[in-house]
């Protein structure tokens, strides 16, 4: 008889195992229900490449996504290469094989299969994979994980038809088709990633009349296109140097400014700020910020008036601008004159690019050219940074029709006009002494004709960025007197009490880093008194007695970095005048009476007065601010640095926020304790609960008094007793 092959062949193992006596009982089993004993690993989703995506259930397209990732990840040259499938599962009739020819040879069938990264590519889409928003974001997420993974560090430069036509070796070709297809892989998935955005950033509305103009309506991002634009500034933060970054910063630029959701505009914020940190060549943050100047000037002139978030110029705050704008004339006068003498010649001119394609691949920085980009960025910034300022003196004097077109956004503006003047300050130093003349006379006009007008920030950082501009190098020559801009300081002071001027710089600006109006106030008093030698005696008296009045109705966490200040200055200049403040008025002999409303400081006569303001404060709830009033009573100095103003306002600033206080634990005398003790029980007595104290753990519980519910009795039941 003749036998199966396959059960002979099962057979004949069972019969050798059997003799040797080497089968186990899952052996036996496995042979009886004629399964292998070995069994094959889960076959993974790959095999569902060939299955369109809508046609797959969620699950399934979560777990393609995730077999494509690896597999990707594992090969990226093969995963973006389409392969071949041969269509060996078609039948075949009887009628083919009669009339084929004998003897002929019959080709082969095969169909084109598509690769793995388009086919993840159309996971990504809504319109491809059935619109599954979930797969479609962590399709998202993946493939910019992949993208961060396999990108190369350097911009890729596809051949030319010239270069196509020279015959090259076999793994040149092979790396210029890889470099292609890669290329082009990441372009369809940052064109993919803008058209999601650009579909849902407002929300998705699914009234009929939706898509007609005028009848959309503007709502929160949808989380798809969230995970688009956060993904694009993820994107920038790594592949900066990579190609179409013009594209990734024309994108988060102008959502840097998105005003709808604050995710987007901190994401693309972070991403600006960290290519400024991490680009060593310039060229990505001067592309940066004249994009970012170009959005800034095109919404500031606008017929509807300013709408740039304050966001978007602080990003500026990051730059590493270290070039003077001397220096930079001089590197770009090199800078030019090599050019020139290279062009000259065709041999120079293409020794120069391939000098520069050199520098590019070798990743070294060239000094002439990073000073070059420093200079023209500092150029646009301070071009921007004046530009604001003068939108501002415009709106506030009503002069020409810009000034009357943005009369009426003086709220924009003076969220706008800190941030210009922080960054002034900031970059003051580099500036030509020429326009350092010109800043400071701008800022006088500013502070003399709108002093009261302007708000409290804006106008403490127009003081501070004039005080830091004066006290840069080669400042001291300029004739322009500090008095100047101490006058509008001193009459600010009465206005730090007002509540909505403090919660322009509350506890939560502190803690997310942000300056704010009282350490603005801060660096004021520290630029002006303790960095610079202060000869009128009455000045710093006023000053003194305007602290302590300020303090009285500020908060406690805003009148004890004050009243620091206040003990920082007095301690510096202690005169007799100055300490006489600390004595009773009886005792005080001076001519004529305080004038508490005069505008200059001199004028006051502050020394026909004293601090009576500390005799209230150290009766404050507040522990930090009677400790503080106290010690400056009595002509004690600070603990630097722990008690220095800018750490106390930060600490102060976070007991605020979580809305803390601390209360020294104070141990009494039970009332109903009449021994009579000595000094000396009393004594060893204290000495022994500081020492249980410092043992055990400071953590004090209120329990609550035990009532035995009596406020739930009736009344009756209080006549019973």
């Amino acid at each position: 008889m003749t036998e199966k092959r396959g059960r002979k062949r099962s057979r004949s193992a069972a019969a050798t195992a059997d003799a040797d006596g080497k089968l186990t009982r899952r052996q036996k089993r496995a042979l009886a229900a004629k399964a292998p004993y070995f069994a094959p690993k889960p076959s993974s989703s790959i095999h569902r490449i060939e299955v369109p995506p809508e046609d797959l259930t969620p699950q399934q397209r979560i777990d393609l996504i995730a077999d494509l990732s690896e597999s990707i990840l594992e090969d990226p040259t093969a995963a973006l290469t389409s392969s071949r499938t041969s269509a060996s599962g078609a039948p075949r009739g009887r009628g083919d094989d009669d009339d084929a020819e004998p003897g002929a040879k019959k080709e082969p069938q095969y169909h084109k299969t598509q690769s793995k990264m388009n086919k993840l590519l159309d996971l990504a889409s809504l319109s491809t994979n059935g619109y599954d928003g979930h797969a479609a974001r962590l399709a998202m997420l993946s493939l910019l994980a992949i993208f961060q993974d396999i990108l190369p560090s350097y911009r890729i430069r596809l051949p030319t038809e010239a270069e196509m036509s020279v015959r090259v070796t076999k793994e040149t070709k092979a790396t210029w088709d890889h470099e292609r297809k890669l290329l082009q892989a990441y372009q369809r998935y940052l064109q993919l990633l803008e058209k999601t955005w650009e579909d849902e950033k407002f929300g998705r509305s699914w009234s009929l009349d939706a898509g007609k103009k005028g009848n959309a309506t503007r709502g929160p991002p949808t989380t798809l296109a969230a995970t688009a634009i956060l993904s694009l500034s993820a994107l920038l933060q790594t592949c900066y140097n990579f190609n179409f970054r013009s594209n990734l910063l024309s994108i988060v630029v102008r959502q840097a400014n998105n005003r709808s959701s604050e995710e987007v505009r901190a994401s693309c914020c972070g991403a600006l700020k960290t290519v400024f940190a991490k680009d060593v060549q310039g060229e990505v943050t001067l592309e940066a910020v004249r994009l970012m100047a170009k959005t800034i000037k095109q919404q500031s002139s606008g017929s509807r008036g300013s709408h740039v978030h304050p966001n978007m110029i602080d990003a500026w705050l990051s730059l590493p601008l270290r070039v003077h704008e001397d220096e930079a004339a001089a590197a770009k006068l090199a800078s030019a004159a090599k050019a020139k003498k290279a062009r000259k010649s065709q041999a120079g001119k293409e020794m120069l690019d391939i000098e520069r394609d050199l520098k590019e691949g070798e990743g070294t920085v060239d000094k002439l050219e990073l000073a070059k980009n420093q200079a023209d960025c500092l150029h646009t910034v301070t071009l921007t940074y004046f530009r604001l300022l003068k939108t501002v003196a415009n709106s506030a004097s009503g002069e020409g029709d810009e000034g009357r077109r943005n009369h009426n956004n003086s709220a924009a503006v003076s969220e706008l006009l800190p941030c210009a003047l922080l960054g002034l300050a900031k970059f003051s130093h580099l500036i030509h002494l020429d326009a350092v003349v010109d800043l400071l006379a701008v800022l006088k006009d500013l502070l003399r004709d709108n002093a009261s007008g302007l708000p409290v920030d804006a106008a403490v950082h127009c003081i501070l960025c004039a005080l830091k501009t004066l006290r840069g190098p080669g400042r001291e020559t300029l004739p322009v007197d500090p008095k100047e801009y101490l006058i509008p300081l001193y009459g600010l002071l009465p206005r730090l009490g007002t509540s909505k001027d403090e919660s322009v710089g509350g506890s939560n600006d502190a803690l997310k880093g942000g300056s704010d109006v009282i350490e603005a106030v801060i660096q004021c008093l520290d630029h002006a008194f303790l960095q610079r030698r202060e000869l009128s005696t009455a000045r710093l008296a006023a000053f003194l007695k305007r602290l302590a009045s300020a303090s009285l109705h500020c908060t406690p966490q805003s009148a004890t970095p004050l009243l620091a200040c206040a003990r920082q200055v007095s301690a510096r200049y202690s005169s007799s005048k100055v300490e006489r403040m600390l004595e009773n008025e009886e005792d005080v002999v001076a001519e004529g009476m305080y004038a508490p409303d005069a505008e200059d400081p001199e004028h006051s006569n502050a020394h026909a007065t004293s601090l009576w303001e500390l005799a209230l404060l150290k009766y404050s709830i507040h522990p930090r601010l009677a400790e503080h009033s106290l010690a400056m009573a009595e002509g004690r100095l600070l603990k630097m640095p722990a008690e220095a103003p800018g750490k106390l306002w930060a600490s102060l600033g976070r007991d605020a926020h979580e809305a803390y206080i601390a209360q020294r634990a104070v141990f009494k005398r039970h009332p109903l304790d009449h021994r009579v003790l000595d000094n000396a029980t009393v004594a060893g007595g204290s000495r022994r609960m500081r020492r249980q104290r410092r043992n055990q753990n400071q953590i004090r519980f209120i329990t609550p008094r035990r009532t035995g519910n009596w406020h739930l009795l009736p009344v009756t039941a209080f006549t019973m007793l």
